[in-house]
């Protein structure tokens, strides 16, 4: 009886071990290329679709300044779509920027050069796929950025924008102290096949920023050991 009940619990570890493997591959975020080392990230414990990794030897107490290198935007590639207008580009990186930089200042002076006490930040909008644009408003980002609430993109099933980044952060020698990998899904319902405003995902960039800021400052007392 007892070798029949080991034999059943050693069974059940390795489904429930199965399950759990297929679990985390199924919530493993899909990787750009944008990093150029994804092996040390981890799923973050205080904040769902994030994955990332920080160097628990670096001191961050030093850093008053933030330098952004240009966002980059990864295209998934879509044959209906046949280019991409410069103002779109540069509207999308430079509304991420505007989050980051709101949440950041004044406690942290964003400069355009680095130094000793100057920390690095390169980051990019990743999973972007283009559609056709629409003519008749300014502030539609031709964006396919939608994640179906029913997860099938059928009928009239509610959707909401989702949008997905990369960031690394470099020390004052290049050295990457922190990397992650997020995606996260906007507040606001969507109809089918609805145009993206940036409005539907400001929110989510502003959110990251938020949680940006919040960690370095943690980061930077943990070091400060004055």
């Amino acid at each position: 009886m007892k070798g029949h009940l080991g034999k059943f619990i050693l069974v059940l570890m390795l489904v429930v071990g199965s399950a759990w493997a297929e679990d985390e591959a199924a919530n493993k975020p899909k990787f750009s290329g944008f990093l150029s080392d994804y092996s040390k990230l981890q799923p973050a414990k205080d904040r769902e679709g994030v994955w990332n990794s920080i160097d628990k030897t670096a001191d961050f107490s030093g850093y008053t300044k933030i330098m952004f290198t240009p966002v980059e935007v990864y295209l998934i590639p879509n044959p209906d779509y046949k280019g991409l207008q410069p103002d779109v580009l540069k509207q999308m990186t430079d509304n991420f920027l505007d989050s980051f930089k709101r949440a950041l200042t004044p406690a942290y002076q964003i400069v355009s050069e680095p130094g000793p006490d100057v920390l690095t930040v390169r980051a990019a909008i990743t999973g972007v796929q283009l559609v056709s644009p629409s003519l008749s408003a300014t502030d539609l980002i031709p964006l396919k950025a939608l994640f179906n609430l029913g997860r099938a993109a059928t009928g009239n099933a509610p959707v909401v924008a989702e949008m997905s980044g990369e960031m690394e952060v470099l020390d004052a020698d290049g050295n990457r102290v922190a990397a992650a990998v997020a995606t996260r899904k906007g507040d606001k319902t969507l109809a089918q096949d609805e145009q993206v405003k940036w409005d539907d995902l400001q929110a989510i960039t502003d959110y990251w920023a938020k949680h940006f800021r919040e960690r370095l400052d943690q980061l930077r007392a943990a070091g400060d050991k004055s």
